[in-house]
Protein backbone atom coordinates (compact mmCIF):
# COMPACT_ATOMS: atom_id res chain seq x y z
CA UNK A 1 0.00 0.00 0.00
CA UNK A 2 2.43 2.28 0.45
CA UNK A 3 4.45 1.82 -2.66
CA UNK A 4 1.26 2.59 -4.39
CA UNK A 5 1.25 5.60 -2.65
CA UNK A 6 4.75 7.03 -3.60
CA UNK A 7 4.46 6.13 -6.97
CA UNK A 8 0.97 7.94 -6.69
CA UNK A 9 2.33 10.67 -4.78
CA UNK A 10 5.28 10.83 -7.99
CA UNK A 11 3.29 10.43 -10.46
CA UNK A 12 1.52 13.55 -9.06
CA UNK A 13 4.59 15.64 -8.46
CA UNK A 14 5.43 15.18 -12.44
CA UNK A 15 2.65 16.09 -13.60
CA UNK A 16 2.08 18.95 -11.05
CA UNK A 17 5.87 20.11 -12.05
CA UNK A 18 4.77 19.66 -15.66
CA UNK A 19 2.60 22.33 -15.73
CA UNK A 20 3.93 24.72 -12.49
CA UNK A 21 7.59 24.71 -13.64
CA UNK A 22 6.48 26.21 -17.29
CA UNK A 23 3.74 28.62 -16.11
CA UNK A 24 6.41 29.89 -13.59
CA UNK A 25 9.26 30.04 -16.06
CA UNK A 26 6.75 32.35 -18.35
CA UNK A 27 4.70 34.39 -15.89
CA UNK A 28 8.01 35.37 -13.75
CA UNK A 29 11.00 34.72 -16.14
CA UNK A 30 9.64 36.40 -19.42
CA UNK A 31 7.44 39.56 -18.19
CA UNK A 32 10.06 42.36 -18.65
CA UNK A 33 8.72 44.70 -21.61
CA UNK A 34 10.86 45.14 -24.57
CA UNK A 35 12.67 48.45 -24.40
CA UNK A 36 11.45 50.91 -26.79
CA UNK A 37 8.28 48.64 -27.58
CA UNK A 38 4.87 49.95 -27.34
CA UNK A 39 2.76 48.61 -30.03
CA UNK A 40 -0.20 49.57 -26.96
CA UNK A 41 -1.24 52.92 -27.70
CA UNK A 42 -4.35 54.17 -28.85
CA UNK A 43 -5.51 53.44 -32.70
CA UNK A 44 -8.81 55.03 -33.89
CA UNK A 45 -10.03 52.47 -36.53
CA UNK A 46 -10.53 54.60 -40.20
CA UNK A 47 -13.23 51.84 -40.97
CA UNK A 48 -15.39 52.68 -37.81
CA UNK A 49 -16.00 50.69 -34.77
CA UNK A 50 -16.77 47.81 -37.08
CA UNK A 51 -19.86 44.49 -35.89
CA UNK A 52 -20.28 43.28 -32.79
CA UNK A 53 -19.44 39.86 -34.52
CA UNK A 54 -18.53 38.16 -38.03
CA UNK A 55 -15.67 39.22 -40.40
CA UNK A 56 -16.68 42.85 -39.60
CA UNK A 57 -15.96 42.94 -36.04
CA UNK A 58 -12.64 44.28 -35.09
CA UNK A 59 -10.20 41.84 -33.47
CA UNK A 60 -8.06 42.08 -30.16
CA UNK A 61 -4.81 43.18 -31.36
CA UNK A 62 -3.06 41.44 -28.66
CA UNK A 63 -3.67 38.25 -30.57
CA UNK A 64 -1.42 38.67 -33.44
CA UNK A 65 1.54 38.18 -30.74
CA UNK A 66 -0.49 35.15 -29.11
CA UNK A 67 -1.02 33.64 -32.78
CA UNK A 68 2.48 32.59 -32.74
CA UNK A 69 3.09 29.74 -30.45
CA UNK A 70 -0.09 27.85 -31.89
CA UNK A 71 1.67 28.15 -35.58
CA UNK A 72 4.84 26.86 -33.77
CA UNK A 73 3.47 23.35 -33.25
CA UNK A 74 2.16 23.44 -37.01
CA UNK A 75 6.30 24.51 -38.38
CA UNK A 76 6.94 21.55 -35.97
CA UNK A 77 4.75 19.28 -37.73
CA UNK A 78 6.00 20.64 -41.13
CA UNK A 79 9.78 20.50 -40.37
CA UNK A 80 9.15 16.44 -38.98
CA UNK A 81 7.26 15.57 -42.46
CA UNK A 82 9.81 17.03 -44.52
CA UNK A 83 12.51 15.12 -42.27
CA UNK A 84 10.52 11.98 -42.73
CA UNK A 85 9.97 12.55 -46.39
CA UNK A 86 13.89 13.00 -47.10
CA UNK A 87 14.32 9.46 -45.57
CA UNK A 88 15.38 9.73 -42.34
CA UNK A 89 15.47 8.80 -39.62
CA UNK A 90 12.83 9.48 -36.92
CA UNK A 91 15.26 8.89 -34.04
CA UNK A 92 17.47 11.68 -35.82
CA UNK A 93 15.01 14.62 -35.63
CA UNK A 94 15.45 17.10 -33.25
CA UNK A 95 12.44 16.79 -30.55
CA UNK A 96 13.82 19.19 -28.31
CA UNK A 97 14.77 21.98 -30.09
CA UNK A 98 11.37 22.20 -31.22
CA UNK A 99 10.08 21.91 -27.49
CA UNK A 100 12.81 24.40 -26.44
CA UNK A 101 11.26 26.91 -29.55
CA UNK A 102 7.96 26.76 -28.70
CA UNK A 103 8.52 27.98 -24.96
CA UNK A 104 11.27 30.21 -26.02
CA UNK A 105 8.86 31.93 -28.51
CA UNK A 106 6.18 32.03 -25.87
CA UNK A 107 8.95 33.88 -23.69
CA UNK A 108 9.23 36.56 -26.09
CA UNK A 109 5.62 36.74 -27.00
CA UNK A 110 4.72 37.17 -23.42
CA UNK A 111 6.91 40.08 -22.73
CA UNK A 112 4.76 41.92 -25.30
CA UNK A 113 1.66 40.60 -24.45
CA UNK A 114 1.29 40.34 -20.96
CA UNK A 115 -1.35 41.92 -19.03
CA UNK A 116 -3.18 43.07 -22.23
CA UNK A 117 -7.26 42.95 -22.26
CA UNK A 118 -7.62 39.50 -23.77
CA UNK A 119 -4.24 38.19 -23.31
CA UNK A 120 -5.40 35.73 -20.06
CA UNK A 121 -7.99 33.51 -22.21
CA UNK A 122 -5.52 32.89 -25.00
CA UNK A 123 -2.50 31.95 -22.71
CA UNK A 124 -4.48 29.68 -20.64
CA UNK A 125 -4.78 28.33 -24.49
CA UNK A 126 -1.43 28.61 -24.97
CA UNK A 127 -0.47 26.70 -22.05
CA UNK A 128 -2.79 23.75 -22.42
CA UNK A 129 -1.59 23.05 -25.81
CA UNK A 130 2.35 24.07 -25.04
CA UNK A 131 2.00 21.09 -22.17
CA UNK A 132 0.46 18.49 -24.85
CA UNK A 133 2.94 19.48 -27.26
CA UNK A 134 5.81 19.01 -24.93
CA UNK A 135 4.18 15.67 -23.94
CA UNK A 136 3.84 13.99 -27.51
CA UNK A 137 7.17 15.06 -28.73
CA UNK A 138 9.07 14.38 -25.36
CA UNK A 139 6.79 10.61 -25.90
CA UNK A 140 8.34 10.54 -29.08
CA UNK A 141 11.88 11.49 -28.43
CA UNK A 142 12.28 8.77 -25.58
CA UNK A 143 10.70 5.69 -27.65
CA UNK A 144 12.51 6.63 -31.10
CA UNK A 145 15.51 7.19 -29.29
CA UNK A 146 15.15 3.84 -27.58
CA UNK A 147 12.94 0.88 -28.82
CA UNK A 148 12.74 3.14 -32.31
CA UNK A 149 16.30 3.30 -33.05
CA UNK A 150 16.82 -0.51 -32.10
CA UNK A 151 14.41 -0.84 -34.37
CA UNK A 152 16.31 1.25 -36.88
CA UNK A 153 19.43 -0.63 -36.43
CA UNK A 154 17.89 -4.05 -36.77
CA UNK A 155 15.63 -3.29 -40.07
CA UNK A 156 16.52 -0.12 -41.12
CA UNK A 157 14.30 3.07 -41.51
CA UNK A 158 12.85 2.65 -45.07
CA UNK A 159 9.96 0.39 -44.46
CA UNK A 160 6.33 0.61 -46.36
CA UNK A 161 5.47 2.00 -43.08
CA UNK A 162 7.85 4.55 -42.37
CA UNK A 163 6.76 5.73 -46.04
CA UNK A 164 3.81 5.68 -44.97
CA UNK A 165 4.34 7.38 -41.82
CA UNK A 166 6.32 10.19 -43.72
CA UNK A 167 3.43 10.47 -46.15
CA UNK A 168 0.62 10.74 -43.51
CA UNK A 169 3.01 13.32 -41.34
CA UNK A 170 2.92 15.87 -44.73
CA UNK A 171 -0.49 15.90 -44.81
CA UNK A 172 -1.03 16.43 -41.60
CA UNK A 173 1.07 19.13 -41.47
CA UNK A 174 -0.14 20.96 -45.05
CA UNK A 175 -3.97 20.09 -43.18
CA UNK A 176 -3.40 22.19 -39.85
CA UNK A 177 -2.25 25.56 -41.50
CA UNK A 178 -6.08 25.80 -42.53
CA UNK A 179 -7.87 23.72 -40.56
CA UNK A 180 -7.95 22.36 -36.57
CA UNK A 181 -5.81 19.81 -35.53
CA UNK A 182 -8.20 17.77 -34.14
CA UNK A 183 -10.45 17.69 -37.58
CA UNK A 184 -7.69 15.24 -39.27
CA UNK A 185 -9.06 11.70 -40.29
CA UNK A 186 -7.03 10.17 -37.60
CA UNK A 187 -9.31 6.71 -38.25
CA UNK A 188 -8.22 6.68 -41.53
CA UNK A 189 -4.65 7.28 -40.90
CA UNK A 190 -4.94 3.78 -38.56
CA UNK A 191 -6.42 1.86 -41.31
CA UNK A 192 -4.05 3.03 -43.84
CA UNK A 193 -1.22 2.09 -41.81
CA UNK A 194 -2.52 -1.74 -41.58
CA UNK A 195 -3.05 -1.78 -45.08
CA UNK A 196 0.60 -1.44 -45.58
CA UNK A 197 2.72 -4.20 -46.76
CA UNK A 198 5.35 -6.26 -44.84
CA UNK A 199 6.04 -8.04 -41.34
CA UNK A 200 9.46 -7.74 -41.43
CA UNK A 201 10.88 -6.60 -37.65
CA UNK A 202 10.47 -3.00 -38.74
CA UNK A 203 7.34 -2.98 -39.76
CA UNK A 204 6.04 -4.72 -37.05
CA UNK A 205 7.79 -2.20 -34.69
CA UNK A 206 5.99 0.99 -36.91
CA UNK A 207 2.89 -0.88 -36.58
CA UNK A 208 2.67 -0.89 -33.20
CA UNK A 209 4.37 2.24 -32.63
CA UNK A 210 2.01 4.32 -35.58
CA UNK A 211 -0.99 3.02 -34.69
CA UNK A 212 -0.75 3.81 -30.42
CA UNK A 213 0.01 7.21 -31.91
CA UNK A 214 -2.74 7.41 -33.83
CA UNK A 215 -5.42 5.99 -31.73
CA UNK A 216 -4.49 8.37 -28.43
CA UNK A 217 -4.28 11.45 -31.30
CA UNK A 218 -7.99 10.04 -32.50
CA UNK A 219 -8.93 10.27 -29.25
CA UNK A 220 -7.91 13.38 -27.76
CA UNK A 221 -9.32 15.10 -31.16
CA UNK A 222 -12.57 13.59 -30.16
CA UNK A 223 -12.37 14.92 -26.57
CA UNK A 224 -11.25 18.44 -27.92
CA UNK A 225 -13.93 18.39 -31.10
CA UNK A 226 -16.55 18.07 -28.23
CA UNK A 227 -15.45 20.95 -25.91
CA UNK A 228 -14.88 23.32 -28.91
CA UNK A 229 -18.04 22.80 -30.17
CA UNK A 230 -19.77 23.43 -26.43
CA UNK A 231 -17.44 26.11 -25.80
CA UNK A 232 -19.46 28.48 -28.78
CA UNK A 233 -19.36 29.07 -32.73
CA UNK A 234 -16.26 28.37 -34.21
CA UNK A 235 -13.89 31.61 -35.10
CA UNK A 236 -14.57 33.59 -38.25
CA UNK A 237 -12.45 32.41 -41.11
CA UNK A 238 -12.93 35.93 -42.72
CA UNK A 239 -11.63 39.65 -41.82
CA UNK A 240 -11.90 42.78 -43.04
CA UNK A 241 -8.82 45.42 -44.10
CA UNK A 242 -8.62 48.73 -45.48
CA UNK A 243 -6.43 49.37 -47.99
CA UNK A 244 -5.15 53.13 -50.06
CA UNK A 245 -6.88 51.57 -53.49
CA UNK A 246 -9.98 51.33 -55.33
CA UNK A 247 -12.14 48.71 -55.72
CA UNK A 248 -11.47 47.62 -59.30
CA UNK A 249 -7.82 47.67 -58.41
CA UNK A 250 -8.39 45.08 -55.47
CA UNK A 251 -10.57 42.82 -57.49
CA UNK A 252 -7.89 42.63 -60.19
CA UNK A 253 -5.42 41.24 -58.00
CA UNK A 254 -7.04 38.12 -56.75
CA UNK A 255 -10.77 36.86 -56.76
CA UNK A 256 -10.31 36.24 -52.93
CA UNK A 257 -10.59 39.74 -52.25
CA UNK A 258 -13.93 41.41 -51.97
CA UNK A 259 -14.26 44.81 -51.46
CA UNK A 260 -16.99 45.72 -49.50
CA UNK A 261 -17.56 49.71 -50.06
CA UNK A 262 -15.29 52.31 -50.52
CA UNK A 263 -15.09 55.98 -49.39
CA UNK A 264 -12.28 59.24 -49.66
CA UNK A 265 -9.77 56.81 -51.88
CA UNK A 266 -9.86 54.19 -49.13
CA UNK A 267 -11.89 50.55 -49.12
CA UNK A 268 -12.77 48.07 -46.87
CA UNK A 269 -12.04 44.87 -48.10
CA UNK A 270 -12.77 41.13 -47.01
CA UNK A 271 -10.89 38.11 -47.32
CA UNK A 272 -10.15 34.59 -46.01
CA UNK A 273 -7.57 34.27 -42.99
CA UNK A 274 -4.67 32.32 -42.05
CA UNK A 275 -2.71 30.84 -44.67
CA UNK A 276 -4.37 32.30 -47.76
CA UNK A 277 -4.44 35.58 -46.05
CA UNK A 278 -0.54 36.02 -45.98
CA UNK A 279 -0.40 34.79 -49.70
CA UNK A 280 -3.05 37.39 -50.32
CA UNK A 281 -0.97 40.24 -48.68
CA UNK A 282 1.97 39.03 -50.76
CA UNK A 283 -0.21 39.70 -54.00
CA UNK A 284 -0.68 43.24 -52.35
CA UNK A 285 2.92 43.99 -51.56
CA UNK A 286 3.44 42.74 -55.37
CA UNK A 287 0.60 45.30 -56.75
CA UNK A 288 2.32 48.07 -54.44
CA UNK A 289 -1.06 48.62 -52.86
CA UNK A 290 -0.48 50.54 -49.38
CA UNK A 291 -2.43 48.90 -46.45
CA UNK A 292 -3.85 50.97 -43.90
CA UNK A 293 -5.45 48.74 -40.92
CA UNK A 294 -6.29 45.13 -40.31
CA UNK A 295 -9.30 43.95 -38.23
CA UNK A 296 -9.36 47.72 -36.93
CA UNK A 297 -5.84 47.41 -35.68
CA UNK A 298 -2.31 49.16 -36.40
CA UNK A 299 0.40 46.72 -35.49
CA UNK A 300 0.99 43.41 -36.97
CA UNK A 301 3.58 40.33 -36.32
CA UNK A 302 5.25 38.67 -39.03
CA UNK A 303 7.73 35.81 -38.82
CA UNK A 304 9.88 35.34 -41.98
CA UNK A 305 12.51 32.64 -42.65
CA UNK A 306 16.09 34.46 -44.22
CA UNK A 307 19.49 33.75 -44.08
CA UNK A 308 21.33 34.11 -40.77
CA UNK A 309 22.38 37.23 -40.60
CA UNK A 310 19.94 39.26 -42.16
CA UNK A 311 18.25 42.26 -41.02
CA UNK A 312 14.33 43.30 -41.26
CA UNK A 313 12.51 46.65 -40.37
CA UNK A 314 10.32 46.28 -37.07
CA UNK A 315 11.05 45.11 -33.64
CA UNK A 316 12.60 41.75 -33.45
CA UNK A 317 11.09 39.22 -31.55
CA UNK A 318 12.25 36.27 -32.12
CA UNK A 319 15.39 34.99 -33.60
CA UNK A 320 16.34 30.96 -33.46
CA UNK A 321 18.02 28.85 -35.93
CA UNK A 322 15.47 26.16 -38.27
CA UNK A 323 16.21 23.12 -39.90
CA UNK A 324 17.51 24.27 -43.33
CA UNK A 325 21.54 24.76 -42.66
CA UNK A 326 22.19 28.75 -42.61
CA UNK A 327 18.38 30.43 -42.68
CA UNK A 328 16.61 31.25 -39.72
CA UNK A 329 13.41 32.18 -38.46
CA UNK A 330 12.90 36.05 -37.45
CA UNK A 331 9.62 36.92 -35.74
CA UNK A 332 8.99 40.87 -36.14
CA UNK A 333 6.55 43.40 -34.92
CA UNK A 334 5.70 45.96 -37.75
CA UNK A 335 3.15 48.79 -38.19
CA UNK A 336 0.35 47.55 -40.81
CA UNK A 337 1.26 49.91 -43.11
CA UNK A 338 5.06 49.22 -43.03
CA UNK A 339 3.94 45.65 -44.06
CA UNK A 340 4.15 45.83 -47.55
CA UNK A 341 7.75 47.31 -47.74
CA UNK A 342 9.18 44.13 -45.12
CA UNK A 343 7.23 42.30 -47.33
CA UNK A 344 9.03 43.42 -50.46
CA UNK A 345 12.77 43.57 -48.21
CA UNK A 346 12.31 40.12 -47.48
CA UNK A 347 11.98 38.61 -51.03
CA UNK A 348 14.80 41.34 -52.00
CA UNK A 349 16.88 39.60 -49.86
CA UNK A 350 16.15 35.87 -50.74
CA UNK A 351 13.89 34.73 -47.71
CA UNK A 352 10.09 34.10 -47.74
CA UNK A 353 7.32 35.47 -45.63
CA UNK A 354 6.53 32.02 -43.56
CA UNK A 355 2.92 33.96 -41.78
CA UNK A 356 1.31 37.23 -41.20
CA UNK A 357 -0.54 36.48 -37.65
CA UNK A 358 -3.69 37.81 -38.62
CA UNK A 359 -5.17 38.04 -35.00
Amino acid sequence: MRRRWRVALALGGALAALVIVPVAGIELGCRAPLAGFAPHGPYRSVAGPGAASGPAAPRAEVRTWLTYPEWHIVYSADSLGRWLSAGRPPSGYGYGGDIAGFWRGFCAINRVARGQPGAGEAKLMIYTIGISFTVEMAVKALYENTAGRLSEAIGGWTSPQDRYAAGVQTRYGAFIHEVPWYKFAFGDALRGLWRTPGWGARSIERRGALSAEYLVKAGYARALGAASARSGPPDERSLRFVVRATPAEVTRIDPRLRPVRSDNGLTVVEAPRYAQFTDLLGRLATADVPLVEIAGNDDIFVTLLVPAGTRMAGTTLLDMPIERAGWRRIGTSVQVPALPALIRDARACGGVVEHVYDY
